[in-house]
């Protein structure tokens, strides 16, 4: 996508190509790009810079002869309908490029400060960051000992109300640390759903137990009750819900028949902060919480995560492997094999003032969410999420699906490719676990994993940074309305 600045008038960068050399060099002057674009009876003829005309000097030219007569190196331009990604390319190349219309007038330029892809999502550092960052640099306290982490903590606990609360080093270790507090065997089961980012699946494996891949619920691409019920076994110790893009599955189905068997909950909110169910924070309602701070979540420190406790127990003993599994009463004495999960001072400092903006983050989310949603609801190839009173749904990423995908399974493909080369980074979702060769066994005959397959195959995400205004909403409302006339 290419932004046209107010800046610059683009008369500034247009010079007749009878015009004398001198006459190009107040234009450059001017314009402090460096170059101007010749025409001939208004259509564009050359493109000078102030290195061609340098040259032409050194060889004898002087001010007052004709600019057309300059020799220049070869130049390109690019219609008003260009392909973004050759556009990308020809930039890295040739520094300024003019954009003309059919009849070769030119209308605008692009160069690398104008050429910008709007992106999937983008941390946001507008409040106390950099103060807070600075404050630790000059204690000398960087990494995990430091008055930021208690206080990220303290301050993650009253947003989620939660009374156990502890960071990480990443979403990822949060992840490994709740299964690790679970002691679980080689032979235990962990119900994980595969649809979603590999991570928990990878945790699962790291700690030795094995995980038994569900399907999700079509509607809210989150891990299915009945998918549940029917793969619980003498083995299963432990469900992992993952609230996809924000959004919760039948929680309160999932925990009554969870606490009935004596099954654990592990869930996953790395993309859920600032969701709720029945205004209560997701990350209470089974046993652990996990979190996740990575560069594109709602809030970021960088890499980090955090985990909420029930139970004191749980807490004691995920501290107590967070840090090498270090007895707390006695230094360098480990009663426990652990890890070094801590988050550093540096990380929490950011993490404590992206949290001081929390609420205007999610409320953002939401926001932009309802205007893509309203600006494209009269489309009949896509839809997306139902409403549920019950759920504020935070919305990490706004996304669609594709409807009668079916018919074409390389719609949603073309979509993708469209848009990415209309200067907008729209995405797939997630693949299906079992499809990959190293999950592959993880897969059950009990059930279908129609729901996945379909995500897998009809989701698209958009951009959804705070950062997103709604001239880029309207463009990207407009590329995809464009995409579905043809």
């Amino acid at each position: 996508m290419v932004q046209k600045n107010q800046n610059l008038n683009i008369k500034k960068l247009i010079v007749d190509h009878n015009k004398t050399i001198k006459d190009v060099l107040n234009n450059i002057t001017k314009n402090g790009l460096g170059a101007c674009f010749l025409t001939r009876r208004g259509k564009l003829f050359n493109v000078v810079t102030d290195g061609d005309i340098r040259r032409s000097l050194l060889k004898g030219f002087v001010l007052k002869d004709k600019i057309k007569f300059v020799k220049t190196k070869k130049f390109v331009s690019v219609k008003e309908s260009h392909d973004f990604i050759d556009l990308q390319r020809k930039i890295a190349k040739y520094k300024l490029i003019p954009i003309v219309d059919d009849f070769q007038n030119v209308i605008n330029y692009a160069n690398e400060k104008r050429f910008k892809q709007i992106p999937q999502s983008e941390p946001v550092f507008k409040g106390k960051e950099l103060e807070y960052l600075t404050d630790t640099i000059r204690s000398g306290w960087i990494s995990s000992v430091g008055k930021y982490v208690n206080l990220f903590e303290k301050k993650f606990s009253k947003f989620t109300k939660s009374n156990y609360t502890l960071a990480t080093s990443s979403g990822t270790a949060a992840l490994q640390l709740a299964i690790s507090v679970l002691k679980l065997k080689k032979q235990d089961e962990v119900i994980v759903p595969d649809f979603t980012f590999v991570a928990p699946i990878n945790a699962i494996l790291q700690c030795g137990a094995k995980p038994v891949l569900a399907d999700i619920d079509n509607e809210t691409l989150c891990i299915s009750y009945d998918s549940i019920k029917k793969l619980v076994s003498k083995k299963t110790k432990a469900v992992v819900i993952v609230h996809l893009y924000g959004n919760t599955p039948e929680l309160e189905k999932i925990v009554k028949f969870c606490q009935k068997k004596g099954i654990k909950i592990i869930e996953d909110c790395a993309e859920a902060f600032g969701t709720t169910y029945k205004k209560k924070h997701v990350g209470k309602f089974g046993d652990i919480g996990t979190f996740s701070f990575f560069g594109n979540k709602t809030i970021t420190t960088g890499e980090g995560g955090m985990l909420i406790f029930k139970k004191k127990e749980h807490f004691h003993l995920a501290t107590k492997l967070r840090n090498h599994g270090m007895s707390p009463l006695k230094k360098y004495w480990h009663d426990e094999v652990g890890y070094n999960f801590r988050m550093t001072n540096m990380q929490a400092a950011v993490g404590l003032a992206q949290l001081e903006k929390a609420n205007f983050f999610v409320n953002k989310k939401i926001e932009i969410q309802k205007k893509f949603s309203i600006k494209l609801k009269n489309l009949k190839n896509i839809s997306f999420p139902k409403k549920d009173i019950k759920i504020k749904h935070s919305h990490w990423l706004t996304y669609f699906r594709i409807k009668n995908f079916e018919k074409d399974k390389q719609l949603r493909n073309r979509l993708l490719r469209f848009l990415t080369n209309k200067g907008v980074e729209a995405r797939a979702g997630f693949y299906s676990a079992h499809l990959m060769k190293i999950y592959k066994k993880y897969y059950s005959r009990k059930i279908s994993y129609k729901n996945s397959i379909n995500a897998n195959e009809s989701v698209i995400s958009l951009p959804s940074s705070v950062n997103l205004t709604d001239k880029e909403i309207n463009y990207i409302s407009e590329k995809i309305k464009e995409f579905f006339k043809h």
